[in-house]
């Protein structure tokens, strides 16, 4: 590949803040002017280069960012070039990849850096004419070189390219062109000659010691055959390592190499490849980075697999990034939903010249993936919104990778089951949830579980039916679930024996960890064996393949804490499907789906992170122990009444706690932590353990609640731990994220000191060799340090200073005044101290993790401390909450019952401005169980019976409910059936939704479940709706004996307060109708008893604000079908009556009847 073809690289030295403009990449450089030396100071002489290396001098020129140029002094690069030719002798394929010979700023490995300028002055084209062929060459997409090396850059310097024919070009010079045909043959006839003569023996090429390459075909007969490539090669062009391109096609650079060999073995990440001191994007990648993060996009090749399409292009498109904004991009791109691979060098730029393969490009290795559910790398996480979804941030926030395989359950069309198996993994928490459960046909087991965990990810193993397929993909590409955008979906084969497979796999996950415990551990990893292979067989396939996926991403050990293994279905909580979760906005709202306004918005005064997650789980899973219940709500209580100074260092406690502990552990299990964090999590976790004082027994701490008192007797327990690991350290240090000052005992990490010393012994030498210097130079000197260059030797510019100056001494810089200079000895120490340095970082490093491996074996002491501060703090959270106007602890009964005395809504409560009208409710299951509303369309019907609804889960939680008394029985369960939508992803009507969760809810109430119906048989005609909300009542009263509350508008459902007067009861909604003879009312929003026999439509037509015109029309045709219809039944009546009269043998009294008449 020629010169002009090599990829231009942006320079890491160049200041970030600046952007190229994408025409500079383009733009022909200018030859460099020839440089008068008659004004110049005396200077060494600089050894001459050979051919090839001034080629590869000139390709760095070409390739070099612009801005690097105007940064970098004039004598810096010409002290950089010439140690750069006495150290190495750089390859070719080496020259491509500039980016690869830069060395830290602020180092000696500035004497790495590539040639700028060629140390011998570059002569200039000689004419104009042949400038304009130059530059006609290099802008031209489509010039190939004839010719090519293997090892070597071709030797396409001006001379060669100019007489180089290109038939493609656009248009060519006119002076170039000549008018005559015969002419015109001639000279191409000569140039096919010259080209020949260019590969042929005593060649050019040949006198420059250049290799002409041979075809393609001869060299790969060489190479041993590989095996077929898969699927992913096979897209990506088969197997890429080293192999040449096809004919006629670029040359890749060793750089790029490296990224297509990755990129096909990761084709669904998005890679961030480190160069030098930056991270770039390549091809499509760089498109999608571009769009996402608004970076600029160097336009080149986006396919890497080498199509004929591209061929006229010669590099990589190309987007890059800072290194130090690295996460943040990351975080932004993770949120956007990619999976994002990290590309680092794996080795540094003083290790790497030392080394055996100088030569050869660094070597680069996939470190890191990432996607939402894996992302750990900052303790904030993607952390938004916990309650809500991923669109306020939440899904992200809980973090949740949901794995999901099911097989057939049998039965058809309604009829179909299937049986589910699932496993949720929260990488950044270490919690584990799983479950295995039957299913019908409406999933809703499935989306109860999917809206309770809302999994930011999804892991989906096998085939699942079409019915769950259909859900899982429109909860996951939802804005309006609890999910709020779309999830990351990924899939795995299911093997045909997995049921064997599976079990096999985890037993040998948990077997070798088994082996590789001590003693004190084998138990606690004996344990863990026993809880998995426990587990049902559908959720350990989904356990074998998350622990397969998770292993990708280095976060497999998150399956060693079997300790956080918990069951969805262990039924020691109330049940909140997920249409209950929605009608009755327990996490978001349903205007814009955000907190405020929801259930946990108005219980959450939590002041930690790990608190906030705490209460988000109490919120979903009300209490059906009630001995545990009522141990939470005295534990408030308590709280709330007591004014002890123990209670008031809690509260300050936790308001000073901003760190997310949880997450903090977690990356500390992970060995992801870094140095300052470390120290904030040591040091907050030992302000918690001094915040009170130790205690033999947890009656000890002085409260009369038990959950108190032993979630304080937890905290100091962990005191003498988190003591002695803050001693190990210097936190001023660590504060600093210093590696090579970190610990403290310096005799326990002997290779540390070692290569401390052997720094400490190289820099004795410099010392030293600055006696021999001043000998030299017959003067005293000093060592100077400029623009981050060390152990400069400064000498005047004069004329008998300078002449003591050996040739062999580098100028690395100078004024007009000085010039600095590296003496040979002072390079060779500078380059051995480096060594020393970047060793004694690779030792600090794993000094660092193994010194984290030690402080995870604590992780359990420490996460039952976090996870004590995190009950703390949200039982003070509903203390808060029960401390406001009008909040009273309810009273716990074994009787399922509900009675509440002027009861409130706890939302509309908080975001109404005027007062809440309070209302009365008494159900029970024994006695009068249900209630039928009615009233006004706007009346406040659904509010009402969400309030009941909402005070019974408060009660359960845990919280003071929004009334004067209230006395609550242990409900397992509220179902509700609210609101009209269809599901046009099944296929399913209105109407047919509406049935099928009133199917599901009448199959799994029970008599401690509380039912709410609201308009139930309103998606189809009359008739048809009133008989099925007529029959569905009656089996809810007489059969499941549940607690009910129906609202409707079909008075014709009040003759159940006549049929079953002890267990239903008729109410309205009151309100005041004006006497002017219109449909005006007001509402008065409380509840009564009696029948409401009209909704009053047209009301809400005119707060609606229909046009007046349409309210009369309507008002005129409500009145003449009510008319029709007192007619139809007073006639209906009457024939009845008439037809009974003339089966009597009795006297028939007209006005009698006529009485009775009036009177229906």
């Amino acid at each position: 590949m020629g010169n002009s073809k090599t990829p231009s690289k942006t320079s890491n030295k160049a200041p970030q803040g600046k952007q190229r403009m994408i025409s500079s990449f383009f733009a022909p450089k200018q030859s460099p002017a020839k440089t008068s030396t008659d004004n110049t100071p005396a200077t060494p002489t600089i050894k001459k280069t050979k051919p090839d290396e001034e080629k590869e001098n000139k390709a760095a020129d070409e390739e070099e960012n612009d801005r690097e140029q105007d940064s970098l002094p004039r004598t810096r690069r010409r002290a950089a070039q010439k140690r750069v030719l006495e150290d190495v002798e750089e390859d070719a394929d080496q020259a491509t990849d500039d980016d690869d010979y830069y060395s830290k700023p602020g180092t000696t490995g500035m004497a790495k850096k590539k040639l700028r300028r060629s140390p011998e002055p570059v002569a200039s084209p000689e004419s104009g004419k042949e400038q304009k062929e130059e530059k006609r060459k290099k802008t031209s997409n489509f010039l190939t070189p004839t010719v090519t090396s293997r090892t070597k850059k071709p030797a396409d310097s001006g001379r060669t390219l100019k007489y180089l024919y290109n038939p493609f070009a656009d248009a060519m010079d006119m002076d170039d062109e000549p008018a005559d045909p015969t002419t015109r043959k001639r000279r191409e006839k000569l140039h096919e000659k010259f080209v020949q003569k260019l590969g042929k023996s005593g060649s050019i090429l040949e006198v420059r010691g250049v290799e002409v390459e041979e075809e393609a075909t001869e060299q790969d007969a060489e190479e041993p055959e590989d095996d077929e490539p898969g699927p992913i090669a096979k897209r990506f062009g088969g197997s890429v390592k080293g192999k040449a391109p096809a004919k006629g096609g670029k040359k890749l650079t060793p750089l790029e190499r490296q990224v297509v060999e990755i990129k096909r073995k990761n084709p669904d990440a998005l890679l961030v490849v480190e160069v030098g001191y930056k991270f770039r994007f390549f091809g499509e990648d760089a498109r999608i980075a571009s769009q996402v993060l608004s970076i600029m996009c160097i336009p080149g090749k986006m396919r890497f697999d080498e199509h004929p399409s591209e061929a006229h292009l010669d590099k990589f498109a190309s987007a890059s990034i800072p290194t130090h904004r690295l996460h943040v991009h990351v975080k932004r791109l993770v949120t956007a939903g990619y999976k994002v691979g990290v590309v680092r060098q794996v080795e540094t730029a003083a290790l790497k010249a030392a080394g055996d393969n100088k030569n050869a490009p660094f070597d680069r290795k996939l470190t890191n993936l990432y996607t939402k559910g894996t992302y750990i790398d900052d303790v904030d996480g993607l952390d938004g919104d916990l309650a809500a979804g991923a669109g306020s941030g939440g899904a992200a926030g809980t973090g949740f990778m949901l794995c999901i395989t099911e097989k057939p359950g049998g039965g058809t069309g309604t009829d179909e089951k299937a049986h589910v198996g699932i496993v949720a993994v929260q990488p950044a928490t270490g919690d584990v949830i799983y479950d295995e459960f039957d299913d019908g046909f409406m999933r809703s087991e499935i989306e109860t579980r999917l809206l309770h965990i809302a999994p930011c990810e999804f892991l989906i193993v096998g085939e699942l039916t079409k019915a769950t397929e259909k859900l899982v993909s429109h909860l996951a590409g939802s804005t309006t679930t609890v999910f709020g955008d779309q999830i990351r979906i990924e899939r795995v084969e299911r093997e045909k024996d997995a049921k064997t497979l599976a079990p096999s796999h985890v037993s040998k996950f948990y077997a070798d960890k088994l082996k590789s415990a001590d003693s004190p551990e084998a138990a606690e990893a004996n344990r863990l064996l026993d809880i998995v292979m426990n587990l049902p067989d559908l959720v350990t396939i989904c356990l074998s393949a998350l622990i397969t996926h998770l292993s990708s991403y280095g976060l497999e050990h998150i399956f060693d804490l079997t300790k956080y293994f918990k069951s969805f279905s262990a039924r020691s909580h109330m049940l909140l499907n997920g249409n209950t979760l929605s009608s009755l906005e327990i996490y978001r709202n349903q205007t814009d789906f955000s907190t405020k306004g929801s259930l946990f918005w108005t219980l959450d005064r939590t002041k930690t992170k790990f608190g906030k997650r705490q209460l988000r789980k109490w919120v979903g899973r009300p209490l059906l122990d009630k001995e545990r219940l009522e141990e939470r709500i005295e534990a408030v209580e308590e709280i709330k009444r007591g004014k002890s100074s123990k209670l008031e260092r809690l509260r300050e406690l936790l308001s000073k706690i901003s760190y997310d502990l949880e997450k903090g552990l977690i990356r500390i299990y992970y060995g992801k932590c870094s140095r300052p964090e470390l120290l904030s999590i040591l040091q907050t976790l030992n302000r918690i353990a001094n915040t009170f004082p130790p205690v033999d027994q947890p009656e000890d701490a002085g409260f009369k609640s038990k959950i108190l008192n032993e979630a304080l007797a937890n905290l100091p327990r962990i005191k003498e731990d988190v003591e002695a690991y803050l001693d190990v350290f210097n936190h001023t240090q660590a504060a600093k994220d210093d590696k090579y000052d970190f610990f403290k005992d310096g005799e326990k990490y002997e290779a540390i000191n070692e290569h401390k010393m052997g720094i400490a012994g190289v820099e004795g030498d410099l010392e030293e060799h600055l006696k021999e210097v001043a000998a030299i130079l017959k003067r005293k000197v000093v060592y100077v340090s400029v623009s981050g260059i060390e152990y400069l030797i400064e000498v005047p510019n004069e004329k008998n200073a300078l002449k003591s100056v050996p040739p062999n001494w580098a100028k690395m810089s100078g004024t007009r005044k000085v010039s600095r200079f590296h003496t040979p000895e002072v390079t060779k120490l500078l380059r051995e101290r480096e060594q020393h340095k970047e060793s004694l970082a690779a030792e600090c490093n794993r000094a660092y993790s193994r010194f984290l491996a030690e402080i995870s074996t604590k992780y359990q002491e420490f996460r039952d401390c976090v996870q004590s501060l995190a009950t703390l703090d949200c039982l003070n959270s509903l203390a808060a909450v029960a401390n406001q106007p009008g909040y009273v602890k309810p009273e716990f009964t074994e009787e399922p019952c509900i009675e509440v005395h002027e009861g409130r809504h706890p939302m509309v409560e908080q975001l109404l401005l005027d007062a809440y009208v309070p209302n009365d409710i008494r159900l029970s299951s024994d006695a009068q169980r249900a209630m039928i509303i009615t009233g006004p369309n706007m009346g406040g019907k659904s509010s009402f019976v969400r309030q009941v609804a909402l005070i019974a889960i408060m009660a359960q939680v845990g919280s003071y409910v929004p009334a004067t008394s209230a006395r609550i029985g242990m409900l397992d369960a509220v179902f509700t059936r609210m609101g009209a939508f269809d599901n046009m992803m099944a296929g399913e009507s209105t109407f047919m939704v509406e049935l099928n969760e009133t199917s599901d809810i009448l199959k799994q109430a029970t008599h401690r479940s509380l039912v709410i119906l609201d308009e139930l048989g309103r998606g189809t005609s009359t008739h048809d709706g009133v008989a099925i909300a007529n029959a569905v009542l009656d089996y809810v009263i007489t059969e499941l004996k549940s607690m009910c509350l129906f609202v409707t508008h079909y008075p014709l459902l009040a003759q159940f307060g006549e049929r079953y007067p002890e267990n239903a009861m008729n109410a309205h909604m009151k309100f005041e109708e004006a006497n002017d003879g219109t449909e005006n009312i007001t509402f008065l929003y409380q509840i009564g008893e009696g029948v409401a026999h009209r909704s009053y439509g047209l009301n809400v037509a005119r707060l609606a604000g229909l046009p007046q015109r349409c309210i009369e029309v309507a008002a005129i045709k409500s009145s003449q079908l009510e008319k029709v219809l007192k007619e139809r039944q007073t006639t209906k009546w009457a024939k009845t009556i008439l037809k009974a009269a003339d089966q009597t043998d009795t006297e028939f009294d007209p006005l009698q009847l006529l009485a009775g008449i009036e009177n229906l």
